[in-house]
């Protein structure tokens, strides 16, 4: 896999900093050289160095033969002017690439204009997410613009706009027990649950929940000392014991290179298969919770985390 500089690591942080709760049109090219592309409502990254993103597709959409035989496939996040493009490329039975003036970037799929940023990808990892594979993929190229992307909510599309300020109750119903209110008691039940799941996964690989952190964290950013490793993790909330470091050094999840900790192969390919189930917990929510309640959430535990109240006793 290809290493990144530290100019194209930021200007690459940039472009996926451009998906909101977004839209994205993936695109590729089937056995016969045709364009194939479709709207997907799933996108996310996986890793910055290497740099990987993922996507999600229905095993019963006509399109799934290509994508699993494409040697390159593109995802593009629309701006805020590509409503009609969205509304296209999620019918079928059309020729969705009528009128467009198309050629293929690096990785052979169809480029796209106008678009708010735009990943060449090289497939390297298909996971299972019940109803829907998950494509996984190494960005070879990309671009971004200062345009703003296209969002849906609610049934409708929209555009970036401020966030208005969280709404909660006057006060508290008191005719129940204590834990069926306090926010740190349903927060966690709510935590145990979300990472069911994905704790059984990490733990069928062998992995303690501290060893998954180290992995998660150089994710995040590869090539770091110790001490900033357990920094970043201190940020996260997260009390990460140098043991879990020892551990993953002992297995050959991590190399060193001087006072440097980087991924290994083996460490990336792992994380890269974790992060892909994490994906498939996020579609299970997503499919469960309408746009509106996932938006609010997503609100909510962000300010929860700003307001928390810190030291005080």
């Amino acid at each position: 896999m290809t290493n990144m500089r530290e100019d194209r690591k930021k200007a690459f942080r940039n472009a996926l900093g451009n998906f909101a709760t977004g839209v994205t049109i993936v695109t590729t090219r089937d056995e016969h050289g045709r364009p194939v592309g479709l709207t997907a409502s799933s996108f996310n990254s996986v890793s910055l160095d290497p740099p990987m993103v993922l996507w999600s597709l229905a095993l019963e959409s006509p399109n799934m033969a290509a994508f699993r035989r494409a040697s390159g496939w593109a995802v593009h996040i629309l701006s805020a002017d590509q409503e009609e493009l969205s509304n296209r490329f999620a019918t079928r039975g059309i020729d969705k690439f009528a009128g467009l003036d198309i050629q293929d970037g690096p990785e052979g799929a169809p480029f796209i204009a106008n678009c708010a940023a735009r990943f060449g990808c090289r497939p390297t990892f298909e996971y299972d997410g019940g109803d829907h594979a998950i494509f996984v993929g190494e960005v070879i190229d990309f671009v971004h613009s200062e345009r703003a992307p296209l969002l849906f909510h609610g049934g409708k599309y929209g555009q970036v706009a401020a966030k208005a300020p969280a709404v909660r109750p006057d006060r508290i119903d008191q005719d129940g027990a204590f834990g069926r209110y306090f926010i740190g008691h349903l927060l966690h039940r709510a935590h145990n649950a979300a990472f069911a799941e994905l704790r059984r996964e990490y733990r069928r690989r062998g992995l303690r929940s501290s060893e998954y952190t180290v992995l998660v964290s150089l994710g995040l950013g590869d090539g770091c000392t110790r001490d900033a490793l357990l920094a970043r993790a201190a940020n996260g909330g997260v009390d990460l014991p140098l043991e879990a470091i020892e551990q993953l050094l002992a297995r050959g999840h991590l190399v060193t290179e001087g006072e440097m900790l980087h991924l290994s192969a083996a460490g990336r390919q792992m994380l890269t298969e974790l992060m892909a189930v994490a994906q498939a917990v996020q579609l299970h929510f997503e499919d469960s919770l309408t746009l509106a309640e996932m938006t609010q959430l997503n609100h909510l535990l962000r300010r929860l985390s700003e307001v928390a109240p810190r030291g005080r006793h």
